[in-house]
């Protein structure tokens, strides 16, 4: 997938998450949405990680970086965590607003390691 590619999918989950379930709006990016939804149950996640990274740099609505944090990113780690908890430390350390979406991540299915290490590197929780 190409950067251009992968920047039209993050403008269109931005567009979709940010309007109210059911709008046209909402309906009209929802391919977008259903992309990333699936890259999760795929377990694509390199492809994932790209789509995360593209996306937190961006000014996201709190409702959107909310659903950033509950959704791509606990599912990345929930599902592949061990494959890139040494990633994502390695940014939240770095860059404070990536840190800060570590705050609305839950610790669904995580392992104990991979959710110790979550909380350990995040600053705070919502």
């Amino acid at each position: 997938m190409t950067e251009t590619e992968l920047n039209e999918i993050v403008d269109a989950w931005v567009a979709g998450e940010s309007a109210e379930q059911g709008s046209p709006e909402h309906q009209a990016n929802w391919w977008a949405i259903s992309e990333v939804l699936n890259w999760t149950l795929d377990r694509n996640g390199d492809l994932l990680w790209r789509f995360i990274l593209a996306a937190y740099k961006r000014d996201l609505p709190d409702k959107v970086v909310g659903i950033l944090a509950a959704g791509p990113v606990e599912d990345l780690l929930a599902k592949q965590g061990e494959d890139f908890i040494d990633r994502v430390e390695e940014l939240a350390r770095k860059d404070p607003k990536f840190n800060y979406l570590l705050g609305g991540v839950w610790r669904n299915t995580m392992t104990d390691e991979v959710w110790q290490r979550v909380e350990g590197i995040r600053n705070h929780r919502w």
